[in-house]
């Protein structure tokens, strides 16, 4: 796979915000996943993974929704609250655990990198595969973007293995999508300064009971 995955993002401010989904704030932090709630936020075809974004206190912050796509790569959405106003990182995290929120979301594991490749989508020696574009939050605090990475998927695949195409996120320990305090700027290690991690949703491994 070479540095210049396509990534493709668009946000807007029409989605409808998300309410909590009946699990409470620790319970959404260990297991990283709400019901599967997707309406308004996308389609029931989207179920392939889904996931609430917790806050270092363990309360509930936002969505996330994923499929993935035909042949090669993730489409995401993602609807948050209570952000400041701005550019804020998103990065894709090795380890499908946000129970630590309380000392900054650290048992989320690094990047997605398995070609330990310099952080940053403007990078000449990037990007890791873990590497997204930004997400605006607007005035009152809210987000909504979608998507797509080509260089990882949620499951892997034969055809995938053999063309060394987009890295399998699901596996035991799961994956987690982590957003940061402030913009990334796609260049500095290893986060493009994108500061503290303030929001976290895990998605569940394939060892989870």
């Amino acid at each position: 796979m070479t540095s210049a995955a396509k990534l493709l993002v668009i946000s807007g401010i029409s989605l409808s915000f998300l309410t909590a989904c009946g699990k409470d704030a620790e319970d959404a932090g260990s297991r990283g996943a709400a019901e599967p709630m997707l309406e308004p936020l996308a389609p029931a075809a989207w179920a392939d993974a889904a996931a609430g974004f917790v806050a270092p206190d363990g309360s509930d912050t936002g969505y996330v929704v994923l499929t993935n796509a035909p042949g090669a790569g993730v489409l995401m959405r993602v609807d948050l609250k209570g952000l400041t106003q701005g550019w804020h990182g998103i990065h894709l995290h090795n380890v499908g655990d946000c129970s630590d929120g309380g000392d900054g979301f650290k048992a989320s594991g690094g990047h997605v990198d398995p070609e330990n490749r310099d952080h940053g989508l403007l990078n000449p020696n990037g990007p890791e595969r873990a590497d997204l574009p930004n997400i605006y939050a607007n005035a009152d605090g809210r987000a909504t973007a979608e998507i797509f990475n080509s260089a990882v998927a949620l499951y892997a695949s034969e055809e995938a293995a053999a063309a060394a195409g987009p890295y399998p996120l699901m596996d035991e320990d799961g994956f987690a999508i982590v957003v940061h305090a402030n913009a990334d700027d796609h260049e500095t290690q290893p986060i493009g300064g994108a500061g503290p991690r303030v929001a976290c949703a895990a998605i569940a491994g394939t060892g989870s009971s």
